[in-house]
C-alpha cells in the first residue's frame, strides 16, 4: 500500500542518515583532503596537471642538461618554453616512422621507447645517467595514454611562447625552417605569408615557401624557407593590427608585445653564423 511504502522509505532514510554523517565526518572532518574552498581534492590529479609535473620533475632538471638552446641533438628542445611543441605529433628524427609522443599510445611513442631503454637507435635516455625512477616513467605513460594534454593556460590572449630560432640566438646551423609556439591555438586560415614576414639586415623581404599550422599541432606555426639562410641578421614579425592579423580559433587578436592586450606586433631577431651552408 502507498503509506505503507512511505513509512518504510521514511524508515530507511532515519537509518542511513547517521551512516552518511559518519562517512563526510570522516572525509572532511578535519580539513584533510579538501581544497582552499572546501570542496575534496581529487585522488587522481586532472590529465593537465601532469605535463606541469613532467616538466617540473624530468625535463628541466634532467633533460635540459642537453636538450635545449640552439645546440639541443636533433633539434629537441625540452625547456618549459619549446617541450610540448616539439614532442606531441612531432615525428621523431631517428626513427621518422614513430611520433616523439603519439597521443593515447605510449608504447608507439618514441619519448617512451627511449626512456625505457628500448629504442631501435641510440640509447637509453638520459644519455650517460641512471635511468628515470619508475614513478616518473609511469607518468609519462599515464599521460600520454590519457591524451598527451598540455598544461593548462590562464589567459584569454594569444601570445608567443617562443620561437626557433629563439630571440637573440645565433644559428650555426643551416636553417630552412622557422617555427612559432603560441599560448593558444592558431587560426589556420589566418598563418599565411600576410601575417608572417621575414627581412634581413638590410630590410630587404626574404620569401617565404610555405606558412603552415601543421597537423596535430594547432599552437604551432611552422615557416618553411625555398632555401637555407645565408649568413646574416633576420627579423621576423608577425601581424598583430592592421587590415589581416594573426588570431586564435577563438577570434583573439595577437598580443604581439605581450601588454596584456589585443594587438601589436611581434618582432623576433636572430642571426645566422657564417659556419652555416646556404
Amino acid at each position: 500500500m502507498p503509506g505503507d511504502s512511505t513509512n518504510f522509505l521514511a524508515a530507511k532514510g532515519i537509518l542511513l542518515a547517521p551512516l552518511l554523517a559518519s562517512l563526510v565526518a570522516c572525509s572532511a572532518g578535519n580539513g584533510e583532503g579538501l581544497d582552499a574552498n572546501g570542496q575534496p581534492i581529487p585522488i587522481n590529479p586532472p590529465v593537465s596537471s601532469q605535463f606541469q609535473e613532467i616538466q617540473d620533475t624530468v625535463f628541466t632538471p634532467i633533460c635540459t642538461q642537453c636538450h635545449i638552446g640552439a645546440n639541443a641533438p636533433l633539434g629537441l628542445r625540452l625547456d618549459a618554453a619549446n617541450s610540448y611543441a616539439m614532442l606531441v605529433n612531432v615525428n621523431s628524427g631517428e626513427v621518422p616512422a614513430l611520433r616523439r609522443v603519439n597521443p593515447g599510445n605510449p608504447d608507439q611513442s618514441y619519448i617512451v621507447q627511449k626512456i625505457q631503454g628500448i629504442a631501435a637507435v641510440g640509447g637509453r635516455m638520459p644519455l650517460g645517467q641512471a635511468p628515470l625512477p619508475q614513478d616518473r616513467i609511469d607518468l609519462i605513460r599515464s599521460w600520454i595514454a590519457g591524451g598527451a594534454m598540455p598544461a593548462s593556460v590562464a589567459s584569454n590572449n594569444l601570445t608567443v611562447a617562443s620561437s626557433v630560432p629563439a630571440a637573440g640566438e645565433m644559428s650555426s646551423a643551416g636553417v630552412s625552417k622557422l617555427t612559432v609556439i603560441f599560448k593558444g591555438d592558431v587560426d589556420a586560415t589566418l598563418a599565411a605569408s600576410g601575417t608572417f614576414e621575414l627581412v634581413d639586415g638590410f630590410d630587404r623581404p626574404v620569401a617565404l615557401a610555405k606558412v603552415q599550422v601543421p597537423d596535430g599541432r594547432p599552437n604551432v606555426v611552422e615557416i618553411g624557407l625555398p632555401r637555407e639562410l645565408a649568413p646574416g641578421s633576420y627579423q621576423l614579425r608577425i601581424r598583430g593590427q592592421g587590415p589581416v592579423a594573426l588570431a586564435d580559433t577563438a577570434g583573439h587578436v595577437l598580443d604581439g608585445d605581450a601588454d596584456g592586450a589585443a594587438g601589436g606586433d611581434f618582432l623576433m631577431s636572430f642571426d645566422v653564423s657564417a659556419g652555416a651552408s646556404r
